[in-house]
C-alpha cells in the first residue's frame, strides 16, 4: 500500500524498497530528505475531509503536510507498534 492509501493513526513504516531505484525523481529525493526513508516509523495524523489531500504525516518527531500525489509515491506497511 502507499501512504496515500494508509489509514489514520495507524503505526506504519516506509517500505525498505523506497528509494532503491538508480534514478530518483526530484520529488522522491525531496521526500527522502524530509525523513521518508526505508524502515522509518511514520503515522498519518490528519487527512483533509475533502478529497483526502493534504495529509499531515508524523515522521522523525515532525509533522509534515503532503499532497495525495506526494503520499502516493511512498510505499508503506503497517506494524504493531513503533513508538511514535
Amino acid at each position: 500500500m502507499t501512504l496515500s492509501e494508509a489509514p489514520l493513526n495507524q503505526p506504519l513504516k516506509v517500505s525498505p524498497h523506497f528509494g532503491e531505484k538508480d534514478e530518483l525523481s526530484a520529488l522522491e529525493s525531496r521526500l527522502m530528505h524530509l525523513g521518508f526513508i526505508h524502515e522509518e516509523p511514520i503515522m498519518i495524523r490528519k487527512k483533509s475531509k475533502i478529497f483526502g489531500s493534504p495529509l499531515l504525516v508524523q515522521v522523525r518527531g515532525r509533522q509534515i503536510a503532503l499532497t495525495k500525489k506526494e503520499a502516493s509515491l511512498v510505499p508503506v506497511y503497517q506494524v504493531e507498534n513503533h513508538g511514535l
